[in-house]
């Protein structure tokens, strides 16, 4: 057989040797001591360097599996992996996985963005407990436990999860992700902030278009985004976009063939991008390797980044001509409104309306009147009201509420009627930010007093 056919039918089979079973039950990370590539597959399997022979992977207990540890650090030489919920930190060691936190499983901080400070884990954001956060949390090395850090602003990002963040020295810069609120076209929060981590007060720089929000705020398996140490990347099947914040720049390349890998990571050492890519009809995954510059060739559009806030200053006066004159009106129609307020006079224990004392409220309708009077700085949860029905021990919960919700509809109606505004208008609703089922009302202080 000529040699030449020989080599072409044993290729395969050589490249099939260095190829990973594809799974969803993979760990792909940079170990910090060796600098090498190391893949867990099905928590069993632990391969390295190469990837072309696993040994047997040892490791302590920890909850779920280790493709679950989505967070990934290099931090003075160790290697360590947090759960994608946030709580149990696990350090890659001598080729195994030691859990070293006293935590335990949080499960409140999924798609968070992660970032080092002081050689300290932290994570911003995130979601969980059917909320998104924009709170920052802090592993401590020394009791192996977290704690969220306390920022000093009154203005803060709103909640998000799987935003983007790039740390450049001292300060760490954040935009887009998935937020709280609700998604329209209006409330599309393409802001710029940055934390400045010696003072950990955050700072709004800026604006970017919604075009590219939109863009970056995708989440998909034919997308990728990492950071070098002044860049921000963020690579699709057809477009690679690169964000230089500290020039205000961000160029647009297309994409000459690079495919997302399976799973990837940058290596800084080496300016390249490593990743597991597909094989064999997909069924099968090999380690690639890709230089960053041979990828950013092909530039074809470059616009600033985001538009400074400071821009906005020359139209400070007509925006404060505008607020002094609302605050005429508003003060002017806060006058009117005190003639259409219900009073609560404490001397007397009476409530009045127009200087006159209030006689068609039945003696239940006025206690809870009263305690909603004096809550109204704050929501309470409606079931707080039940206590006023829970006089009659044979009652069950059930007729409880239904009395409860007869009597406040009761209540609800005659005020509106007594002051001739509307019944939502009157009575403030929202749901409880950590259990949706609970109703929180409070009354409308605009037209209720206390003196």
């Amino acid at each position: 057989m000529p040699k030449n056919l020989l080599l072409l039918l044993l290729l395969p089979q050589l490249f099939c040797g260095q190829s990973i079973p594809k799974t969803s039950n993979l760990c792909f990370f940079k170990e910090a001591s060796s600098g090498q590539s190391i893949l867990i597959a099905n928590d069993s399997l632990l391969y390295k360097g190469t990837l072309a022979h696993p040994i047997a992977l040892k490791h302590t207990d920890y909850p779920e599996s280790l493709a679950q540890y989505t967070y990934h650090f290099n931090i003075n030489h160790h290697t360590y992996l947090v759960h994608e919920g946030c709580g149990p930190v696990l350090e890659f060691r001598n080729d195994s996985i030691v859990r070293i936190d006293h935590s335990f499983l949080q499960k409140n901080q999924y798609g968070a963005t992660p970032f080092v400070f002081n050689h300290q884990i932290c994570l911003f954001g995130g979601y969980g407990l059917f909320t998104n956060k924009n709170l920052i949390t802090k592993y401590h090395f020394n009791t192996n436990d977290w704690s969220e850090l306390s920022t000093k602003s009154d203005e803060i990002p709103y909640p998000r999860n799987n935003a983007n963040g790039i740390k450049i020295g001292s300060n760490w810069y954040v935009f887009g992700g998935h937020e709280q609120k609700v998604a329209t076209a209006h409330d599309i929060d393409n802001n710029l902030w940055v934390l400045h981590l010696e003072t950990f007060k955050w700072s709004l720089l800026g604006k970017y278009n919604c075009a590219l929000f939109s863009l970056l705020s995708k989440s998909n398996m034919d997308s990728c985004h990492f950071q070098t140490e002044t860049n921000f990347y963020h690579i699709t099947n057809e477009t690679i976009i690169e964000i230089n914040i500290l020039q205000n720049t961000i160029t647009y390349y297309k994409n000459k063939g690079f495919v997302v890998p399976y799973k990837m990571y940058y290596d800084s050492a080496s300016n390249a991008i490593i990743g597991l890519n597909p094989i064999a009809n997909h069924h099968e995954l090999v380690l690639t390797r890709h230089s960053l510059p041979s990828l950013l060739q092909h530039p074809y559009a470059t616009e600033k980044f985001y538009t400074s806030s400071y821009t906005t200053y020359v139209l400070y006066g007509i925006v404060m001509a505008i607020v002094i004159l609302l605050l005429l009106l508003g003060i002017k129609w806060s006058k009117q409104l005190k003639s259409k307020s219900i009073v609560y006079r404490t001397s007397k224990n009476r409530f009045y309306y127009g200087g006159k004392a209030i006689a068609n409220l039945e003696v239940l309708e006025e206690k809870i009147l009263h305690y909603l009077m004096v809550n109204s700085h704050h929501y309470i949860q409606l079931n707080q009201l039940n206590t006023f029905f829970e006089v009659d021990k044979q009652d069950n919960f059930s007729a409880i509420i239904k009395k409860r919700d007869l009597v406040f509809t009761a209540l609800v109606f005659k005020l509106s009627a007594i002051l001739k505004v509307e019944e939502e208008r009157l009575v403030l609703k929202q749901k409880n930010e950590i259990d949706k089922r609970i109703k929180e009302i409070k009354l409308n202080r605009t037209y209720f007093k206390i003196k």
